[in-house]
């Protein structure tokens, strides 16, 4: 997608392991602005200057320019960026200059075949906005104070507006994926916003109190591939499809990398409940916990601590049940056993990335990715 803002905003910091692919680091930092433009209301002949209520404009700018301002790693369209390069290279795809994400004049020496096509480009775009939706939707579900250590929407605006805010950006999302006219990469997009909400309502259903701990388990893990990994694993496949449609080898093994990344990811953002700073996680510490959310670490902790069992299953309701559990957490091996699994799946996503063909750059920065799971700081 070529560039439409004259004032494209700076890129928040990304990981290093990833980030240094220079790409990457051109269209994320174009992809920002590109999404923030892409948000300005406009009446039905496009205009924004003749909205009868210049209010609303007002208000959905503020409120979606607030959230995006705030800060993010950029972590999925960096990934359906590196993807989408690296199946081009595994399927030796020439991109002509006219379908170059970047035109030619505003490539700063960026060679072809370190780019994607405007429509992968987009695919980018989109798992961003889904990403960002589902955060603000979920700040008021979670009743949130806070997101990346400012104030969330909901506590500025309300939670009517907030959800009213998530839904524009949904909106918004659909109408660039309904722009790149392919009916199998929007089916495979649109099913991310089905996960979304089939997780949110398993994470907010009680597992039976006869489940075993290996049923908690595969809930648990099923849950988080709805509610995070599927966002990774369908962008992935989407890339694919648009590197190669006929390539069902290419597309399943962009799939599974993006699950496993994503599994490996949400089971590093548990673990860092326990073991990071508000500061360093923009959320409280053992935000989970007061959510009453049975992550992994609790889990394996309470094959160790059954007592656990009965303070998860009310969800950590009763006075002192977070600060309780949290002890009992970082006294027991559960946070261990939620390392081997992290590794699990961080190896999973390796052997994903390490099989597609003409490995170039990008491939390796997917490598590198999945092998910063296991000491992500933040």
């Amino acid at each position: 997608m070529a560039a439409t803002s004259s004032s494209p905003v700076t890129a928040t910091s990304s990981d290093s392991s990833f980030a240094s692919t220079a790409f990457v680091q051109e269209h994320v930092k174009q992809m920002q602005s590109d999404i923030m433009d892409q948000l300005i209301p406009q009446d039905a002949t496009g205009a924004v200057e003749n909205l009868a209520d210049l209010n609303v404009t007002s208000n959905l700018g503020r409120m979606t320019h607030y959230y995006f301002q705030q800060g993010g790693k950029m972590l999925r369209p960096t990934v359906s960026l590196l993807m989408g390069n690296a199946c081009n290279s595994a399927t030796n795809r020439s991109i002509s200059d006219d379908l170059l994400a970047v035109p030619s004049s505003d490539r700063s020496g960026i060679a072809t075949h370190l780019t994607v096509c405007q429509n992968q480009y987009k695919i980018g775009m989109i798992a961003e906005m889904i990403h960002t939706a589902s955060l603000v939707h979920d700040d008021v579900i979670d009743e949130a104070n806070t997101r990346r250590g400012s104030a969330s929407v909901n506590a500025v605006w309300g939670n009517k507006m907030s959800v009213l805010v998530g839904d524009f950006i949904l909106a918004r999302a659909t109408q660039i994926l309904c722009s790149i006219g392919k009916p199998n990469v929007i089916s495979v997009m649109a099913s991310i916003i089905e996960d979304l909400v089939l997780g949110e309502f398993m994470q907010m259903s009680a597992t039976p109190s006869e489940a075993t701990p290996q049923q908690r388990m595969n809930a648990y893990i099923e849950k988080t591939h709805r509610k995070t990994a599927s966002l990774f694993a369908s962008s992935c496949r989407s890339t694919a499809i648009l590197a190669d449609p006929n390539n069902l080898n290419l597309h399943q093994t962009a799939y599974e990398y993006g699950r496993n990344l994503g599994i490996a990811f949400q089971l590093a953002d548990d673990l860092l409940d326990f073991i990071a700073t508000s500061d360093e996680m923009g959320k409280p510490v053992a935000a989970d916990l007061k959510l009453g959310l049975a992550t992994a670490p609790v889990l394996y902790a309470s094959q160790q601590y059954p007592e656990l069992i009965t303070m998860l299953l009310r969800k950590f309701k009763h006075e002192g049940d977070a600060e309780k559990a949290r002890e009992i957490v970082v006294n027991s091996d559960g946070m261990d056993k939620t390392r081997q699994l992290i590794d699990a799946y961080s190896q999973k996503a390796i052997e994903m990335a390490s099989s597609l063909p003409n490995r170039n750059e990008s491939t390796e920065q997917l490598i590198k990715l999945a092998l910063s799971q296991s000491d992500r700081k933040f």
